[in-house]
C-alpha cells in the first residue's frame, strides 16, 4: 500500500484516491474545481485540469474576480472534447493511454499529481459498458500511479444506472456540499461523511483564521494586561489611601473598574476563540453555578459602573445545586447575556439576573429595560456575525456561541423583546440531582 495522499490540510485519502463528483449546479462545481487546484498549489502538487473551453474561462473569471488569476498559469489545461476524443465513439483504451501522456511527464520529474477530469460524451450506444469499463481501468490506473484524481459528471445528464456503475469503480462519492466513501466500492470499508472540498476548504480556512486570532490576542493581551495590571493596583493604592470624602476617590473607583472590565473582556475573547477552535474545551462535568455566578457578576457589576447601569441578581440557588456543563462556557453564558443587557440599556436603567430552580431544571433570566429588538432583529439574534445595533461594539459572535453552548449543556434559550420596550432572556438547564 502507498502511502496517504493529501486531499485537504486535514484530510488524507490512500493510493486509491479516485473520486466521484456528480454536480447539480455549475457555480458549486466551479468551487470545488478552484478548492481542488488551490489546495493542491498549496501542497506543491501539480495540478491537470481536463474540462471544457467554456468552463475553463468561467474558472478563469472566477479567479481573476478573486485576485487568483496566477493559479492557473500552474495548472496543466488540457481541452476534454480532445481528450475524451467526443468527435469518436467514446474508448476507454484511446482515454487511457491520453491519461498517461498528460502525466507521464510530471511522474518521471518526481512530481505528486492530482487530477480534475470533466467526463462527456457523444449520445452512442453501449455507454453504460463504456463508461463502467473506462472507470474501472482508470481506477487501477490511479492506485498504481499513486495520485489523486476527480472525475465529475453533470448529474442532470448521467443516468441513474450509469451513476450506480460509476460508484462501484470509485472509492469515494462526492456531491456539491458533501463526501462519502461509496458504499459499492469493492474494497469499501466503514462508510463516513466528509465535507466536498469547497466546504472542506471554507472549513479550514475558518479555522487557520481563529488560529491567527488567538495567536494576535494573546500577543495583544500581553502588552495590554501588563500594564493595565499597574494602572489598576496604583489606583488601588492611591483609593486606599485618599480621605473617605475625597473628590478623587469615585474617579480612582472608576479607573479600577475600567480596568476590571477591560481585562474581563480580553479573557471573554480568548475562552471564545478558544471554544470556536479546540473541542477539547467543550468537555461537560459536573459544576456548581453558584459560585460562577458570582465570580462572573462581580466583573457586570464593574461594567455596569461604567454605563450608569445598576445591575440586580436575585440568586436563589442552592451552593450544592448542580448542572452538567462546563466552567468556562457556563461563565461565557453569564458573561455575554448580561453583557449585551447592559451594553443595550440606557444610561440610568436596571438590569436584572435572577435564578432559581424549578421541577427538575435551573432557570436563569437576564431582563432590562433597554431599546430591545424587532422580530426581524430577534429573527437573526443567534447567527454568527449578526450584529443588533451597529452603532454598539462587539463582534457579533457572543450570541452565536451562547446558543451554542446552551445546545451543547442540553439547554433551551427564549427570547421576549420589543422595540424600545426591553428584553429578556430565559435560559433553562437540566439540572442534575444525587
Amino acid at each position: 500500500m502507498q502511502n496517504p495522499i493529501p486531499l485537504t490540510k486535514s484530510i488524507s485519502v490512500e493510493n486509491g484516491a479516485h473520486i466521484l463528483y456528480f454536480y447539480k449546479t455549475q457555480s458549486a462545481y466551479l468551487e470545488n474545481v478552484v478548492s481542488f487546484i488551490e489546495m493542491g498549489l498549496n501542497m506543491g502538487q501539480h495540478v491537470v485540469y481536463i474540462d471544457s473551453l467554456q468552463s475553463y474561462t468561467a474558472l478563469r473569471e472566477l479567479l481573476e474576480a478573486s485576485q487568483r488569476a496566477s493559479f492557473l498559469e500552474q495548472v496543466t489545461y488540457v481541452n476534454h472534447f480532445e481528450f475524451y476524443m467526443m468527435y469518436r465513439d467514446f474508448h476507454f483504451e484511446r482515454v487511457l493511454q491520453n491519461l498517461k501522456d498528460v502525466v507521464e511527464p510530471h511522474l518521471g520529474a518526481g512530481r505528486s499529481i492530482r487530477l480534475w477530469g470533466h467526463v462527456d460524451w457523444q449520445p452512442q450506444a453501449d455507454i453504460l459498458e463504456r463508461l463502467h469499463t473506462y472507470e474501472c481501468s482508470c481506477d487501477i490506473t490511479v492506485s498504481d500511479l499513486g495520485f489523486l484524481t476527480v472525475c465529475a459528471y453533470d448529474s442532470g445528464a448521467v443516468p441513474a444506472a450509469v451513476m450506480i456503475e460509476m460508484m462501484r469503480s470509485h472509492p469515494l462519492l462526492m456531491t456539491d456540499v458533501d463526501m462519502v466513501k461509496s458504499t459499492l466500492y469493492a474494497s469499501r470499508r466503514n462508510s463516513i461523511t466528509l465535507p466536498s472540498l469547497s466546504v472542506q476548504s471554507e472549513l479550514e480556512t475558518e479555522r487557520d483564521l481563529y488560529k491567527e486570532k488567538l495567536d494576535f490576542v494573546h500577543v495583544v493581551s500581553h502588552e495590554v494586561r501588563n500594564p493595565l495590571t499597574v494602572i489598576k493596583a496604583y489606583a488601588s493604592l492611591l483609593k486606599d489611601a485618599a480621605p473617605a470624602d475625597s473628590a478623587h476617590v469615585d474617579k480612582l473607583s472608576s479607573i479600577i473598574d475600567y480596568c476590571t472590565v477591560i481585562d474581563h473582556e480580553i479573557s471573554d475573547i480568548i475562552r471564545t476563540e478558544h471554544m470556536l477552535s479546540s473541542d477539547a474545551l467543550w468537555a461537560k462535568k459536573l459544576i456548581r453555578p453558584r459560585e460562577l455566578m458570582q465570580e462572573v457578576l462581580e466583573i457586570m457589576a464593574a461594567k455596569a459602573r461604567t454605563q450608569n447601569v445598576t445591575l440586580v441578581s436575585e440568586i436563589h440557588l442552592e451552593e450544592a445545586a448542580t448542572i452538567c456543563a462546563n466552567r468556562s462556557g457556563f461563565k461565557l453564558i453569564l458573561s455575554n447575556l448580561l453583557s449585551n443587557a447592559i451594553k443595550y440599556s440606557y444610561e440610568g436603567g436596571q438590569v436584572v439576573i435572577r435564578a432559581y430552580s424549578v421541577n427538575q431544571f435551573l432557570m436563569v433570566e437576564v431582563m432590562d429595560d433597554g431599546c430591545g429588538m424587532s422580530a426581524e432583529q430577534k429573527g437573526r439574534l443567534f447567527q454568527k456575525y449578526q450584529k443588533m445595533n451597529d452603532q454598539a461594539s462587539g463582534q457579533g459572535i457572543g450570541l452565536f456561541m451562547v446558543k451554542k453552548l446552551v445546545d451543547a449543556f442540553s439547554g433551551t434559550i427564549e427570547v421576549e423583546s420589543e422595540l424600545e420596550c426591553g428584553s429578556c432572556f430565559r435560559v433553562r438547564f437540566p439540572a442534575e440531582t444525587g
